[in-house]
Order: C-alpha cells, then structure tokens, then sequence
C-alpha cells in the first residue's frame, strides 16, 4: 500500500569508502519501502579508488550513482539536492558508513506523519555503532542525548524538501557544515529527534582519533564563529 505513504530522498557523498559503500547500498536497496515511494542519490566525488565502480552495480530505477570530480561532502550533497525527484517530501543525507535497517523509512514515515500538525523541517535519528561494543554503546547513548538536546547531528540529517529549496550545505566548510545546515533549517521551523532501532553507523573515526579527543575537538568547532570554523580542516579517515 502505497497511501499515506510520504516520498523520501537519500542522498549519500562518497569519496574513497570502497570499503563501505556496498554494505550501505545494500541495505538502501533492501528497504521495506514502496520503491516508488523513496529514491537514493549517490554522489561519488573525486575518489582515486573503485567507490564510482561498486555503486555503479547497486543502480536501479531508484537508485542512481553519479560521479562529480569536486571533493567536498558540500559540494556533493548540494550537488545531489539538484538531483532530487520534484515529488520528494523529505531527503535524508547519510555518510557512506552509515546503516538504513529496512524497516527505517516506515519508522520514519509513521513519525512525520504522527506529526504532521507540527512545524518540523529538520532532524536527525538515534544511532547504534558499528562494530558494537560496550564502550561504543555507552558512548553512541551519550551522543544520543547530545544530538537530543543540543539539537545537531552525526552521519544522518533529515531536511523537509521544501526548505531545501531555501538553503544549502556551506561548500567553504570542512568541519561544521552540518551544524550550520541544521541551524538554518530551524529558522523556518522546528527541530526532531527520531528514536528508532534501525540506523548504524561506523565508529571508525571515533576509535582512530580518540573518543574524548573527538568530543572535545567537535564541541570546540561548533562554538567557533564561521571565519574560525572555515579554517578549520577535516581529517579524512578511511
């Protein structure tokens, strides 16, 4: 049944992630959702790997690989909002380590709808870490409780469509661009936090760089005023 059933696009940059973006494709394809209802926009840019190769093989009549010689997970988020279907609703940005369960887009859906009558334009989602570990539990239930409060993300940004249309990723950032995104999305309406089972995301970063350090690294980042956070450069870690 495709009544009441709202439209979403993911949208998913790509730059060198051979070693995950199968995984995340096949669990985009896997989605317990009409696949009239939902499109995935993956944008690889400028990777010297086969990440433009293996998304190739996930293409489908909704899932759709392009290639863009400009880095920058700006540049290709913007560049995949130009991409979106005009009967889209929603569209969801994920980071290419980032899990979609098949039930996600039906949790959802069930959401928005439910709360409807609110002004929502942005949110993001719980996550649970991958691998998991009792150390990466607690901190993923933290994280949780930030992204809550505070009113930010990490791996996934949920954006009404309509706002889209308004506003874009900030292509001069390396770090921050997200908050900033999120920021801007608030100002035409109100923030959610989706409390679902059903998105993973890799804790390669955090077991790389430090947990702590990485905390303390991206609340400092996101208190800079934006001519200090242009500055500042993103580690890429692979």
């Amino acid at each position: 049944m495709e009544q009441g059933k709202l439209f979403f696009s993911i949208i998913v940059p790509a730059h060198n992630e051979e070693k995950y973006i199968e995984e995340t494709l096949i669990n985009i394809k896997n989605l317990n959702y009409p696949n009239t209802k939902f499109e995935a926009i993956i944008v690889e840019n400028g990777s010297t790997d086969k990440t433009y190769l293996l998304a190739k093989n996930f293409e489908t009549s909704n899932i759709t690989v392009f290639s863009s010689t400009e880095k920058g997970v700006s540049k290709a988020r913007n560049f995949g909002i130009k991409k979106i279907n005009p009967n889209s609703d929603w569209t969801v940005f994920l980071d290419a380590d980032t899990i979609l369960k098949s039930k996600f887009l039906n949790d959802l859906n069930i959401f928005l709808q439910k709360n409807s009558a609110k002004n929502y334009t942005v949110g993001t989602t719980a996550l649970k870490p991958l691998p998991e570990s009792p150390k990466a539990r607690r901190w993923f239930i933290f994280w949780d409780m930030s992204h809550k409060l505070f009113k930010v993300s990490y791996s996934i940004q949920i954006i009404k469509n309509s706002v889209l249309k308004n506003i874009k990723y900030d292509e001069t950032l390396d770090m921050g661009e997200d908050i900033k995104m999120i920021k801007e999305a608030r100002t035409f309406g109100q923030f959610f936090f989706l409390p679902t089972p059903n998105v993973f995301t890799s804790t390669r970063r955090f077991e790389e760089v430090g947990w702590w350090k990485l905390f303390f690294q991206w609340t400092i980042i996101a208190n800079l005023p934006h001519f200090l956070q242009k500055k500042q450069n993103y580690k890429v870690t692979r």
